[in-house]
């Protein structure tokens, strides 16, 4: 069964990393390409391969690179808890994708991680208790620390940069912010490959170890950042332009200049949270943040209520829900294991 699963949680792992370079592309494209800092076809190339940078330079060149806060078990019932896990992101992601929805795969993962180690503890086949104040970390940032303060950022930034540019010509505040857009995809597509690439190689090393093979992270593992690089540049040439739509036209109305500020703050935040502090930060919700932040920061009503609404219902059914499903599946799953 061990064996099995292992398979199995690789394929997944593999499909989860697509997926996720698919689902989250539309954070760096949405706003450069609806104002035409960069067209569809060279921003999809150019945020894989910053994707592809991100991974690869934080797996040799940030020394904690890898950030552990779910405690899995390395045996087989860790195994199973990463495949239901996974069964359930995986699921969540084109489900909000079709809906045009700027989820987290950060927090569905760790909804889907707590809801099945809680399943195999309701059955016995735990005996930690999964919730975790570093586990929680997990949930708590990504989920609202990290929204709030790209809202903030981007709200208060507005006003000051306006002042300061209040002499500019139109056309040239213009071509600056399409510069600081096409910058900010790379800043936000880096970020992105930092954070995630980091949680693809934990998903990868977790199942080898629960199947008894030695960490593959204690020494160099360039086939694994391979994996996972390859994986998540795949997934963003393909783009979900249905959630591109959402944070671009249907979210708010904005501007370049405003769009600018919003892509730089969660650029900066993103590369931050990978680098200089390590946390875990959702891509998605942090760019949706800036974006409504900066938004919100106009003389007239600009914010589309119901579908704002809707994404913040979203974002909140996202843990519980991807646990009740991981769960559920685990305990189908336990009389196997």
């Amino acid at each position: 069964m061990l064996t099995a699963l292992t398979v199995v949680g690789i394929a997944l792992a593999v499909t989860h990393t697509f997926v996720n370079g698919f689902h989250d592309a539309p954070n760096a494209l949405a706003l450069p390409v609806r104002f035409r800092a960069l067209t569809p076809r060279v921003g999809l190339v150019f945020t894989a391969l910053v994707n592809v940078a991100g991974v690869w330079t934080a797996g040799y060149l940030l020394t904690d690179w890898i950030i552990r806060g779910v405690p899995v078990p390395h045996d087989v019932v860790g195994s199973a808890t990463i495949v239901c896990a996974l069964v359930t992101t995986i699921g969540w992601n084109i489900l909000t994708w079709w809906w045009g929805m700027p989820s987290s795969s950060t927090t569905a993962l760790a909804g889907g991680l707590l809801g099945g180690l809680l399943g195999a503890r309701a059955v016995d086949l735990g005996a930690e208790d999964p919730l975790t104040a570093t586990a929680l970390l997990e949930v708590v940032v990504p989920l609202i620390l990290a929204p709030l303060a790209a809202y903030a950022a981007a709200w208060t930034l507005v006003p000051l940069l306006l002042h300061l540019l209040r002499h500019s010509e139109p056309d040239a505040t213009t071509f600056r912010s399409r510069l600081a857009l096409a910058i900010g995809a790379a800043a936000v597509a880096f970020g992105h490959g930092i954070h995630h690439g980091r949680r693809a190689a934990w998903i990868f090393a977790t199942l080898l170890l629960c199947a008894g093979v030695p960490d593959p992270l204690a020494g160099p593992a360039p086939w694994l950042f391979l994996v996972v690089a390859a994986g998540l540049g795949a997934g963003t040439l393909f783009g979900a332009w249905r959630i591109a739509y959402t944070l671009s036209s249907r979210m708010v109305t904005i501007d370049p200049f405003r769009g600018a500020i919003a892509q730089g703050v969660a650029g900066s935040l993103l590369f931050l949270g990978g680098t200089l502090i390590p946390v875990p930060m959702s891509t998605s919700q942090t760019t949706a943040a800036a974006i409504l932040g900066a938004g919100r920061q106009q003389r007239f009503h600009t914010v589309n209520t119901r579908v704002v609404r809707g994404i913040l219902l979203v974002w909140a059914l996202t843990v519980p829900a991807c646990g009740v499903v991981s769960g559920t599946l685990l305990l189908a799953l336990s009389p196997l294991l």
